[in-house]
């Protein structure tokens, strides 16, 4: 019988009761863990900029790029270590930042009709003006994510 590696492997051991069977433990990959963390994370940012642009901070779209981020990482690196969720993490508050930066370049091309690149730029200018609205979406950001990352980081530890 031919094994897959990409796979668990099983024993299945026999006792006085019946028959067991155990489960290898899985290797971590995690390059492709982080790739797969951040594919997810950019189906947040996609949420993100989405509602952003509707004028909205939204608790689901928070919830949406940490449970997509976590899944990913587990989807492409096999399995989720400490060390996985650290990586996801970091992957995420970097991500989170970049999707408020987005949204709020998007408005500053909408409202002073220039290009989205131009307005990535001049977006530090403007985030000086509107620092308050600024950070308090950026605030509420990483807390909706953090509720959607805890609940979803307490389902791989069950």
């Amino acid at each position: 019988m031919e094994e897959n590696k990409d796979y668990q492997s099983s024993m299945e051991y026999s006792y006085g009761g019946g028959n067991a069977t155990v489960q290898a433990p899985v290797k971590e990959n995690v390059f492709l863990g982080a790739v797969g963390a951040l594919a997810g994370t950019l189906i947040g940012v996609i949420c993100i900029v989405i509602t952003g642009q509707l004028g909205y901070v939204s608790a689901l779209c928070g919830v949406v790029m940490g449970v997509c981020a976590l899944r990913g990482y587990q989807m492409l690196g096999k399995t989720v270590s400490k060390k996985g969720i650290i990586i996801t993490l970091i992957i995420m508050i970097v991500m989170i930042y970049v999707s408020n930066w987005i949204t709020y370049a998007i408005a500053v091309a909408d409202v002073y009709d220039v290009d989205f690149f131009t307005a990535f730029q001049a977006t530090p200018e403007i985030i000086r003006v509107v620092a308050s609205a600024y950070y308090k979406d950026l605030a509420m950001l990483y807390l909706f994510t953090a509720l959607g990352a805890f609940s979803t980081i307490k389902k791989c530890f069950k």
